[in-house]
């Protein structure tokens, strides 16, 4: 198995406290902040789509000074990762198991359970993680996101008008990047305009993210490379529902605190999760759409710490 290590990423943010690295397996470079307490419980925080390690620069320190070990890794496609063409890769098995090779590469946690604390299209590998290797996980927070099983998608994807009609409508990004040539026409070149309309869109809390952050997601979501990698993991969808279809009759047995935003999937989490996981918990973010840390991320810090103290 190949693998370096290299100090200092070029262009990516300075979070104090926390170093900037990046893992290379076989390839493919990863990249990730490191800090905390390395004595601490070990607290993965994972991003999903339109994200990256960046998305929890507000609930990082906060978890800092609670004491933990934290590892916030770009998954490949995004942030300060590469990039790979095609949609090789791109699967919730092959995804989380990048993160699972940076985890054993580098030590972290030093043996213990890990606290998964994966938002939107992160978490769907978080719970093949926590499925396939349930003793190297302690709980997993399963933030905002559907469960990618064929009867939740098939219903949220219909033609129909409930779903043509619903906030989320037909979700069409789930759809679109099979058409790459396509997505690169309509979204190559506009990505400032599509970053602007996505978070004014999808969150409750306006102000949470504002250009800062659109300028740092611009900073690695532009251009072909940009723009199909983070569309990725949608075109890995049907291998992550094959992989993920088995848990409706094979539940997972770690603990899930299922988390949705009040102005956003709200319940529905938890009414998704439990039909592939045992022990499920519901949480429901007051003053919040989809992106949970960066709207409400002293809450976000508060549920980690809880969740760790309870199962950790």
């Amino acid at each position: 198995m190949e693998k370096q290590h290299t100090v200092e990423v070029t262009g990516a943010p300075v979070i104090p406290g926390f170093t900037n690295d990046r893992f290379e397996l076989n390839g493919i470079g990863i990249h990730y902040l490191l800090g905390g307490n390395p004595a601490g419980k070990p607290v993965i925080l994972w991003h999903g789509f339109m994200g990256s390690s960046q998305s929890w620069k507000k609930v990082m320190p906060l978890l800092a000074d609670a004491g933990f070990h934290i590892l916030v890794p770009d998954m490949r496609g995004y942030g300060d990762s590469d990039k790979p063409e095609g949609s090789e890769g791109y699967d919730a098995r092959t995804i989380y198991g990048d993160f699972r090779a940076l985890v054993n590469g580098i030590g972290f946690g030093k043996g213990q359970p890990l606290t998964l604390v994966a938002h939107d299209m992160g978490a769907a590998p978080a719970l093949i993680w926590s499925a396939d290797h349930p003793d190297e996980i302690a709980a997993l927070l399963y933030m905002e996101m559907v469960v990618v099983v064929s009867d939740v998608l098939e219903n949220h994807l219909s033609f129909t008008p409930e779903v043509m009609h619903s906030k989320l409508g037909p979700m069409w990004w789930w759809i679109l990047p099979f058409a790459q040539e396509a997505l690169e026409v309509l979204f190559v070149g506009k990505e400032r305009d599509f970053a602007n309309w996505f978070y004014d869109w999808i969150t409750a809390n306006k102000k949470a993210i504002g250009p800062e952050e659109i300028n740092e997601t611009l900073r690695t979501f532009s251009g072909k490379k940009g723009v199909n990698g983070a569309f990725g993991i949608y075109r890995g969808v049907l291998a992550s529902m094959k992989q993920t279809n088995p848990l409706l009759s094979r539940k997972v047995t770690v603990p899930i605190v299922a988390v949705g935003g009040e102005y956003s999937l709200g319940k529905g989490v938890a009414e998704m999760v439990s039909l592939v996981a045992e022990n499920v918990s519901m949480e429901i973010v007051s003053d919040a759409g989809h992106f949970l840390a960066e709207e409400q991320p002293e809450k976000i810090a508060e549920l980690v710490v809880n969740t760790v103290k309870n199962f950790a």
